[in-house]
């Protein structure tokens, strides 16, 4: 028996690339990680960093994009910071990711994606690290030791 999914239920499930792709660049998806692949898959938590007028203030969100990304998050549990609250306090909140005891309660659970495997891999591709982890280069240090005796 397959089970259908009202359209808007899935609508608000995913977020569109566009969107994703902001969140993954912000300043604050930093704080979550460098590497995109990562970032993606902390999306939500990544959102939960940002307050309204954060995501307001970000090229490319408007306020329908904010309407957007609080359906989505509202969907999956979640909610933007608020004005009064620290990053730090939002960041404590953060539960650790139970993928391993999820695989061994159920053999067919799969993890709920938050964006689709279509734009995940468009956006891995924009950022030249699909597939592989991306390569940041880190400047060589070299230490001056003097001969004077």
């Amino acid at each position: 028996m397959i089970k259908s999914v009202p359209l808007e239920q899935h609508i608000d499930s995913y977020l569109p690339e566009r969107i994703a792709t902001i969140l993954v660049r912000s300043h604050h998806a930093g704080l979550v990680s460098k590497e995109p692949s990562t970032r993606i898959n902390y999306l939500l938590e990544i959102a939960s960093l940002h307050t309204r007028g954060e995501l307001l203030g970000q090229p490319g969100l408007g306020r329908l994009s904010l309407q957007r990304i609080e359906k989505w998050m509202d969907f999956h549990g979640r909610r933007l910071r608020r004005n009064d609250e620290s990053l730090d306090s939002v960041i404590c909140r953060f539960g650790f990711r139970h993928a391993l005891l999820e695989k061994k309660a159920s053999r067919w659970s799969v993890p709920r994606s938050v964006i689709s495997s279509e734009d995940r891999d468009k956006i891995l591709r924009e950022f030249g690290s699909y597939g592989e982890r991306e390569n940041i280069r880190r400047p060589e240090r070299r230490i001056a030791v003097s001969q004077d005796t």
